[in-house]
C-alpha cells in the first residue's frame, strides 16, 4: 500500500526567482510581493511575500500563479540541511506595507520548537565542519515537481547563522546539544510518565492465492513471487531478503496467523491495522479477515484502513494499468460501514479514547466527505458500533485531517519523510538502474521533534525498497539499519505521548509488506533484530549496545536518554570484564589482539580480482568511522578472493588494523573472523561461478589496547598454499 510519489523534478535554477533578498541593514522585512497580483495569467509563477524572518520566525504567504486554489510545500534549509517543512495553510488576510492581501494561503516556521532547535543543531554541526559559507534560504516545492529557493541570507560565517535566525550568541552553546531545555524536558517526562503508548503495524493480507490474482498475473501469484525473483540492483545493495522464522507462508493456514500472533505479542507489538480492499461492495483478499473472525487468529487487537484507490499493474494505485478501479459514490461508500460492521463489532478492535479507530488511506478521493463521514457516524451509532475515529493517512501531500473532514491523521512514511535523492555518484549504481535512491538517516532524521496543527499519530518504517515488485525502477533507502530504526522509534513514542490522546498509538510500517522491504518479520539479513527494537522500546530498556556505541546517531537522542546511557554504560564495561575469559562464546565478540597474526608473513598483498568491501562500521557507511574504544565494534561486509585461491576447509580469515601514517606505527591490532555465510546476491551481482563465491561476514571486538589513532582495515585469508592480505577503504579512528 505504500507507494513513493514518482516525480521528476527538474532544475529550476535558470528559472526567474521571486526577487533579490534584502539585507536586514536596509529593511526590516525582506518583501517578495509581485506587484500585479491581480493577473495570474501573466508574470512568473510563484507570487508572494516573506514577511518575517528573523525573531525565531519565519512567516509570510506563497501562491502558485498556475494552481492559486492549491497548497505548496515549504522547507527551510541552513545550507544542504532541511531544518523545517511544511505547507501553506489555509488562507488568511496579509498587509505588506500599503498593500492588503486577502485570502492568501500563509505559512509560518516556529525555529523554538523541540525538534527545529535538534535540526538546527545538527545543521550547525555540520556548517562548522564544512568550514565554508552558508547560506539560508527557503525551498518551495510546487505540486507539479517544480521548485523555487528563495535566499534569506548568504555568506554567513558558521557562528552568524544562530544571530540570522533570532537566536541570541548566549544561544549557541544550548543549539549544540539538542534537547537542552531542562524545564521542557522535565515537562515532557512528566506528561509522559502517565501514558502507554501502543505499537500497531500495518498488515497486508496478500500473502495466499485468489482468483483475481490468479486472472491478473497467473496461477499461484502471490506477494512471495516478487520477493523470491528479488535481485541486487548495486554493490551495496541489501538484498535479497528472504523470510527466515515463519518461510514463504499462506495466510489461510490458522498455524500461521497464530504464529505471527506468538511473535507480535512476545516482541510489544500490540495488534495490527488490516487494509481493507473494497470496491463498491465488491471486497477482495478479504479472505484473512474473514477467517480473523471465524477462527479467531491472530488472536490480538486490530483495526482496518480502508485501500479506497485503483486496482493497478504498476501498484501505485494509479489510473494506469488499471486492474480493478475504484469508482467513489456517496450511495455507494455508505455501505462500507455496514459491510465492515462485522469487524467493527469485534471485541479485539482497537479503540482511542473510547472511540473506534478507523483509517482512509486516501479520503481526497471521495468526492463528498463530510456528508459520507456524518453518515458513517450516524450508522455507526445505530448498529452499536459507538463512535469512530476516521484518520486520515497522510500521503501524496494531503495531511490536514481538516481538509477531508476527518478526526485526525496517521503519518505513512515514506510519503512523510523529507530526504533528498541521492546521485548516482554517491552509490555507485549501474547505469541500468533507473530507480531513485535516498538516505535513511536522513529521512528518520527529518521527523525528529516533527508536530502539526492538528491531531496526529506518529508512525515509523524499519526499512524500505520497492525492487521486488519494481526492479531497476524502484525506490531504495539506503543506509537502513535496526539501530537508526531504534532511534526512530523511540522519537515516536516520545511525540505520542505527547499528543493529545490518552491512549497513543505509534503506527509501524510495516508487519509485512516484503516486496516493499519493510516489514518487521524475521528475515534472513536482520533475523529478529528489528523485532527486538520494539521489544525494547516498549518495555522502556535502555538503548541498544549497537545504538550506544554509533556516534552517527547519538546526537539524536534526548537529552535524557543520553544521560541514561552514560549511566548504563558503566555497568556495561563492567559486564564485559566479568566475561572476559570466554568472551567469544559467552558474548559474540572479542577484544583486539596487538601485533599480527603470525600468518600474515608471506601473504600477497592486494592482488588482482580480489576485493574486500564493508557495507557498514557501526552502522555507518562513511569510508572513516570515528569510534570509542569503552564500546564495542560491529563490521559488516564480504570478500572477494581472487580467482584460484582455495580457502582452508574450516575457513580461517582475520580482520587487520594497521595504523595510517607515523602515529602509532607499529602498534597494529587483529581478530578472527568467526562468523561467515555465502552471499548469493553479491555472487549473482559479481556473475561468479560457483568456485568463485563472495563470502559475508560480521564481526564484533572491543578496541583494549590500542591507543588513538587511524587504522586502515584489510583482511587477511589464510588458503591451502598461499595467504591473501586484501586492502580496503576503510578506517577507523579510534578516539577515547
Amino acid at each position: 500500500m505504500n507507494k513513493m510519489v514518482e516525480r521528476s523534478v527538474r532544475d529550476t535554477k535558470d528559472m526567474l526567482p521571486v526577487a533579490s533578498p534584502v539585507q536586514q541593514d536596509d529593511q526590516s522585512q525582506s518583501v517578495f510581493l509581485d506587484p500585479d497580483v491581480g493577473d495570474f495569467q501573466s508574470g512568473p509563477r510563484l507570487r508572494g511575500a516573506i514577511l518575517e524572518h528573523s525573531g525565531r520566525v519565519i512567516s509570510g504567504w506563497i501562491v502558485d500563479a498556475q494552481s492559486p486554489a492549491s497548497t505548496v510545500a515549504i522547507s527551510l534549509f541552513v545550507a544542504s540541511h532541511c531544518v523545517e517543512e511544511g505547507r501553506t495553510g489555509r488562507s488568511v488576510p496579509a498587509s505588506v506595507g500599503p498593500h492588503t492581501v486577502i485570502g492568501r494561503p500563509g505559512f509560518r516556521i516556529n525555529l523554538s520548537t523541540p525538534g527545529v532547535r535538534r535540526r538546527l543543531a545538527r545543521a550547525l554541526k555540520n556548517t562548522l565542519l564544512e568550514r565554508k559559507p552558508v547560506q539560508i534560504y527557503l525551498r518551495i516545492s510546487l505540486n507539479d515537481g517544480e521548485y523555487y529557493e528563495i535566499p534569506l541570507f548568504e555568506k554567513l560565517e558558521s557562528n552568524e547563522v544562530v544571530v540570522a535566525l533570532g537566536f541570541s550568541t548566549d544561544d549557541y552553546d544550548d543549539l549544540l546539544f539538542p534537547n537542552n531545555d531542562k524545564k521542557l524536558v522535565a515537562a515532557m517526562a512528566g506528561a509522559a510518565s502517565v501514558k502507554e503508548v501502543r505499537y500497531v503495524c500495518f498488515y497486508l493480507p496478500q500473502f495466499h492465492s485468489f482468483a483475481e490474482n490468479d486472472r491478473w498475473w497467473g496461477p499461484g501469484f502471490t506477494e512471495w513471487t516478487n520477493v523470491s525473483q528479488m535481485r541486487p540492483q548495486f554493490p551495496t545493495h541489501q538484498s535479497p531478503w528472504l523470510p527466515a522464522d515463519l518461510g514463504f507462508y499462506d495466510m489461510r493456514l490458522v498455524e500461521t496467523r497464530q504464529q505471527q500472533a506468538d511473535l507480535a505479542r512476545r516482541y510489544g507489538v500490540h495488534g495490527f491495522c488490516y487494509y481493507a480492499y473494497w470496491f463498491q461492495g465488491r471486497r477482495l483478499l478479504e479472505r484473512p479477515l474473514r477467517l480473523l473472525l471465524e477462527d479467531g487468529e491472530p488472536n490480538i487487537p486490530f483495526c482496518i484502513c480502508w485501500a479506497n484507490e485503483n486496482w493497478s499493474r504498476r501498484w501505485d494505485g494509479s489510473d494506469t494499468e488499471l486492474l480493478l478501479g475504484q469508482n467513489h459514490s456517496l450511495e455507494d461508500d455508505v455501505r462500507f460501514i455496514d459491510d465492515m460492521a462485522d469487524i467493527l463489532l469485534d471485541d479485539r478492535y482497537i479503540t482511542v479514547d473510547g472511540r473506534k479507530i478507523l483509517l482512509v488511506y486516501r479520503p481526497s478521493l471521495i468526492p463528498d466527505k463530510e456528508r459520507l463521514f456524518q453518515t458513517w457516524r450516524v450508522r455507526a451509532r445505530q448498529l452499536g458500533i459507538g463512535e469512530l475515529l476516521i484518520c486520515n493517512a497522510m500521503t501524496f501531500g494531503e495531511f490536514d485531517p481538516r481538509e477531508f473532514h476527518c478526526d485526525a491523521a496517521v503519518e505513512f512514511p515514506p510519503h512523510t519523510v523529507n530526504a533528498r535523492e541521492l546521485s548516482r555518484a554517491e552509490v555507485e549504481t549501474p547505469t541500468e538502474f533507473s530507480g531513485k535512491l535516498y538516505d535513511y538517516l536522513e529521512a528518520m532524521r527529518s521527523t525528529l521533534g516533527k508536530v502539526y496543527e492538528f491531531p496526529f499519530f506518529p508512525t515509523v518504517m524499519p526499512r524500505w525498497d520497492n525492487t521486488p515488485r519494481k526492479g531497476s525502477r524502484g525506490h531504495v533507502f539506503v543506509r537502513s539499519s535496526p539501530e537508526a530504526f531504534e532511534v526512530w522509534l523511540r522519537e515516536a513514542t516520545e511525540r505520542a505521548r505527547r499528543s493529545s490522546f490518552e491512549q497513543p498509538i505509534v503506527f509501524i510500517n510495516s508487519w509485512n509488506e516484503w516486496a516493499e522491504g519493510a516489514h518487521l518479520e524475521p528475515d534472513s539479513r536482520f533475523g529478529r533484530a528489528y523485532l527486538d527494537v520494539v521489544r525494547r522500546v516498549s518495555a522502556g530498556e535502555s538503548i541498544s549496545a549497537e545504538l550506544r556505541s554509533n556516534s552517527a546517531l547519538l546526537d539524536c537522542l534526548s537529552r535524557s536518554e543520553l544521560e541514561q546511557t552514560i549511566k548504563s554504560a558503566a555497568v556495561h564495561v563492567e559486564v564485559l570484564a566479568n566475561l572476559q575469559r570466554n568472551e567469544v562464546a559467552l558474548t559474540g565478540f572479542q577484544s583486539i589482539r596487538e601485533g599480527l597474526p603470525v600468518e600474515i608473513e608471506g601473504a600477497i598483498a592486494s592482488p588482482d580480482g580480489s576485493m574486500f568491501v564493508i557495507e557498514n562500521i557501526n552502522s555507518q557507511t562513511e569510508e572513516r568511522v570515528v569510534v570509542d574504544p569503552r564500546y564495542r565494534v560491529l563490521v559488516r561486509g564480504w570478500v572477494f578472493a581472487k580467482d584460484g585461491f582455495e580457502p582452508l576447509r574450516n575457513r580461517i580469515s582475520f580482520l587487520v588494523l594497521s595504523p595510517e601514517g607515523e602515529t602509532n606505527a607499529g602498534k597494529s591490532g587483529y581478530c578472527l573472523v568467526i562468523d561467515w555465510h555465502e552471499r548469493m546476491d553479491v555472487t549473482e551481482y559479481m556473475k561468479a561461478t560457483a568456485r568463485e563465491c563472495c563470502f559475508g561476514f560480521e564481526v564484533s571486538f572491543m578496541l583494549k589496547g590500542l591507543p588513538d589513532g587511524e587504522y586502515r582495515l584489510s583482511m587477511l585469508e589464510v588458503g591451502e598454499g598461499e595467504n591473501l592480505l586484501v586492502g580496503s577503504s576503510h578506517s577507523l579512528v579510534v578516539r577515547h
